[in-house]
């Protein structure tokens, strides 16, 4: 099984090299068209394989719908001008959505925002986020370090702090158990930053799907996640986002 940063990589070579044949179609370098639609088709059959494989549903399901589009097999007929219109924005595309679908950033971001539906106003207030000034400052900012919510329960009047973390499958330790990889580094942040703001700090782990439609959401207090791997009995043992 292929590690998760080797499939970004391999998804994102292939959308590369796919998108590199585009432009060779577009600017006319190349004739053979028959040739390039074979590349093309190729290329989006794969980045379909593995975008379905990591559990990028609508990646995927692009990757397919371009391969029918270009497939020489079945040729739809279309002036040449209209062609190079649909290779450039084809291209343009494909390479925006594949960085916006593997990015470690953005999908953290995309989560973020689900965690938020879960608390929805008036019963809740969005006290402070977590706003990743470092990233572009260039040096350490120090409530860059804190959980990415804090949150109101207009309804107790108590705060409380989330951290999102999204996983797109369960993992396996060396005993072929399933749970998560997890920095314990964190843990001990969060619960310390738990004792220093005298509010409950809870980890969102969202699994599968999508970081906008997980199928799976547990929240778990940050004191109890002290280990590099976190058992699948574990985190089902968390709260949902009623119960916090």
């Amino acid at each position: 099984m292929l590690a998760p940063r080797t499939r970004i990589v391999l998804v994102r070579t292939a959308v590369g090299v796919t998108g590199l044949f585009l432009l060779v179609a577009a600017t006319g370098i190349s004739t053979d068209f028959w040739l390039l639609k074979l590349v093309i088709t190729g290329g989006f059959l794969l980045i379909a394989a593995l975008s379905f494989l990591m559990n990028y549903r609508d990646l995927g399901i692009a990757g397919l719908l371009l391969a029918a589009l270009f497939n020489p097999f079945i040729p739809i007929v279309l002036p040449r001008h209209i062609w190079v219109i649909i290779d450039i924005v084809t291209f343009a595309g494909i390479v925006y959505y594949t960085y916006w679908t593997t990015n470690p950033y953005w999908k953290g971001t995309r989560f973020e925002q689900y965690v938020s539906t879960l608390f929805p106003e008036p019963d809740f207030v969005v006290v402070d986020r977590t706003r990743d000034v470092s990233k572009f400052l260039d040096r350490r900012v120090e409530s860059d370090m804190h959980p990415d919510f804090m949150f109101r329960n207009q309804k107790t009047g108590k705060n409380f702090a989330v951290e999102c973390k999204w996983r797109g499958r369960w993992a396996y330790d060396k005993n072929r158990e399933l749970g998560i990889w997890w920095n314990r580094w964190q843990g001990d942040r969060y619960a310390a930053y738990e004792k220093e703001s005298g509010m409950p700090v809870f980890v969102a782990f969202g699994i599968g799907g999508s970081p906008e439609r997980p199928k799976e959401v547990y929240f778990l207090e940050a004191d109890r996640l002290h280990y590099a791997f976190l058992r699948q009995s574990l985190i089902k043992s968390g709260k949902t986002a009623r119960q916090l």
